[in-house]
């Protein structure tokens, strides 16, 4: 970021996150610490990829291409906002103009406050069982906050690409193997 940016960029981001974009608290497992780690993640989707480097531009963060899917599909790609933290800055400009998001945008900056809180005040020292609990609530409000769909929200984690790859290729390979 060189600037900073005007009172319209911050209403035309707002706008562009509440249409076509995402706030998320994304978790990972580390089995090396045996406990998830949390982050903040916002992602905005378009065809205009001029739109999504103005963004980048701006508010630092990524402009990554999104795979084509089979048939006619156009080329889309997505701006994804500096992660965990960094993200604070870019929620804390949109908030006052969201429309849609505005739960997602507030849960998304308790998580970041809660993050910050921990490794300021403990460093190196493991979280305090109920902070850990708080990541997670925040966590899972924030997922049911983007629930998709009209089934009801049911608490059951995602599962990795990269595991779901490695189990096809398992079960590719015994069919290999046993002529199936």
């Amino acid at each position: 970021m060189t600037e900073e940016p005007a009172a319209t960029d911050w209403v035309y981001a707002a706008a562009f996150v509440d249409g076509e974009g995402c706030i998320s608290i994304v978790r990972s497992f580390t089995p090396a610490r045996g406990k998830y780690q949390y982050g903040v993640a916002v992602v905005v989707a378009n065809r205009e990829r001029h739109v999504l480097e103005w963004f980048r531009d701006v508010w630092s963060g990524l402009v990554v291409s999104v795979p084509n899917r089979p048939g006619l599909a156009r080329d889309a790609w997505n701006w994804r906002s500096p992660s965990g933290q960094s993200a604070e800055y870019f929620l804390q400009g949109i908030r006052p103009w969201l429309r849609i998001k505005t739960k997602q945008c507030d849960n998304a900056l308790a998580m970041i406050k809660l993050l910050r809180r921990s490794r300021r005040t403990l460093g190196p020292y493991p979280l305090p069982a109920a902070w850990l609990a708080q990541q997670e609530h925040l966590y899972w409000i924030q997922r049911e906050l983007n629930h998709r769909g009209t089934a009801p929200f049911v608490r059951q984690p995602m599962h990795s690409p990269r595991k779901i790859s490695r189990e096809r290729a398992l079960v590719a390979n015994k069919g290999a193997l046993t002529g199936q």
